[in-house]
């Protein structure tokens, strides 16, 4: 993919340089348009989706990417959160600076016909590409890394929903375990995403209020979360982002909440197989 895209690019320098040569514009009429098909062309390269429809994308890995599905070995945080990470003050550990990558197996599930894969950590990009496995995410793999869990970001925006849950968590834990269900994600995520909402509702919860009550936009005018994402990024993100594996961020997934760019892995997902 890299090598066709260079060579595509490659392919619109030399038309752009030819074109006007004979028309004998000045070179910095030929260089300003360069930079504009250069963009053109990154912007359309890095789609997270690959030019296809969100929703439709986002069902396929849904629907192709249990964890049930998943072959040994399996990454060992890509498994239930069972205790409270947010109890422990030490938590979370260091992060590695690898990268979570995934592959299709050869071999079919014998009661659902679909194609099993597999789920590794990789030193780099380039190891897990020598190895024809396709990144996923960006950092370790963890309870939220299989491709079910992958599609629910890509096809919807989940703060609104993920507030919904819990606020109805408020009431019942259950009812906040089903509503989660209901928007997709693996029972491994959900556990993660439980104990994020508990820790946030008890160390954000009037300031969250308050922020609902105002009804406050994602971000302020100078770009920053506002106070209750912010206290959620404060006080939950770190042992989130680490039990979790991936986010939307590393993901190179756009979400509704404006985020500066170097907290954003761009990449693509396009290893699906067979018809979308």
């Amino acid at each position: 993919k890299q090598w066709y895209q260079r060579r595509v690019r490659d392919h619109i320098f030399c038309i752009v340089f030819k074109t006007n040569l004979f028309k004998f514009r000045s070179s910095l009429q030929v260089m300003f348009q360069i930079y504009l098909l250069s963009a053109l062309f990154i912007s359309t390269a890095l789609s997270d989706t690959c030019g296809q429809d969100r929703v439709v994308l986002g069902d396929w890995f849904v629907a192709h990417g249990s964890p049930d599905l998943l072959e040994e070995p399996i990454p060992p945080l890509v498994d239930y959160v069972t205790t409270n990470p947010y109890d422990d003050p030490s938590n979370p550990p260091p992060f590695p600076d690898v990268y979570c990558a995934m592959q299709w197996s050869n071999t079919t599930d014998p009661d659902s016909g679909l194609r099993r894969y597999r789920l590794r950590n990789f030193n780099t990009e380039e190891e897990a590409a020598a190895a024809n496995y396709s990144i996923t995410h960006k950092g370790h793999c963890g309870s939220c890394s299989t491709l079910q869990d992958l599609g629910v970001y890509i096809r919807q925006n989940l703060t609104d929903e993920t507030r919904s849950c819990g606020m109805e968590g408020i009431i019942s834990t259950k009812w906040q375990h089903e509503c989660l269900q209901k928007i997709g994600f693996s029972e491994p995520c959900i556990t993660i995403w439980a104990y994020n909402i508990l820790n946030t509702r008890s160390d954000c919860f009037w300031v969250c209020m308050w922020s609902k009550i105002r009804n406050e936009p994602f971000n302020k005018p100078d770009g920053s979360l506002n106070d209750c994402l912010q206290c959620d990024e404060d006080k939950s993100g770190p042992n989130f982002k680490y039990f979790s594996g991936r986010t939307r961020r590393n993901s190179g997934i756009p979400s509704s909440i404006k985020r500066p760019d170097s907290q954003r892995y761009y990449m693509e997902h396009c290893y699906w197989y067979g018809d979308l």
